[in-house]
């Protein structure tokens, strides 16, 4: 593959690469190493693709493998804490963008609580759009239990956010920017 098929390669998934990784409890910290690696699996896997699913399917069951080696590797060499945060200069935020991180996190958390079955049907249905047949192919499933595993996973993160206290606008808006 030549470098302009593999930058269009990149700018095609690099968004959907950065949101499953993001998804899949991977630290901010890390996601652009982790995207970057991500690539350089595909780059050199893509002439053995067996087009058995689409290529997107493909690169998500890529991302899922590349997130729990990270998480493994994490749990062998924790971070180490800190008494307390540094101190970051930043502007005062607005309403909606406060309201946005506030809800960002709060489904980052309640999608972390998930089993990771009901947690990748949640980001590849709700978040990415991909039609539950797909869903289903790539979680090697019945789009029943699929279904069963999402509605499952709309309980969990709706009770999440009740109990969170989010108003109507929040959830909105943690429905939105997933």
């Amino acid at each position: 593959m030549g470098s302009r098929e593999a930058s269009d390669l990149v700018r095609a998934y690099g968004p959907f690469v950065f949101r499953v990784l993001r998804h899949q409890g991977v630290p901010e910290r890390l996601l652009e190493d982790l995207s970057q690696e991500v690539f350089i699996v595909v780059l050199r896997r893509l002439d053995g693709f067996e087009q058995r699913s689409s290529l997107r399917t493909w690169i998500y069951g890529i991302c899922r493998n590349v997130a729990s080696e990270a998480r493994r590797r994490d749990r062998r060499k924790p971070e180490l804490l800190t008494d307390a945060p540094p101190d970051l200069a930043t502007p005062a935020p607005q309403a909606r963008a406060l309201a946005q991180g506030r809800a960002r996190d709060l489904l980052r958390a309640a999608l972390a609580e998930l089993p990771e079955p009901a947690r990748m049907v949640f980001v590849l249905y709700e978040i990415e759009h991909l039609p539950m047949a797909e869903v289903a192919e790539t979680l090697d499933c019945t789009p029943s239990t699929a279904y069963s595993r999402l509605y499952a996973a709309r309980k969990h993160v709706q009770q999440a956010f009740v109990a969170a206290g989010l108003t109507d606008d929040e959830i909105a808006l943690a429905e939105v920017i997933g």
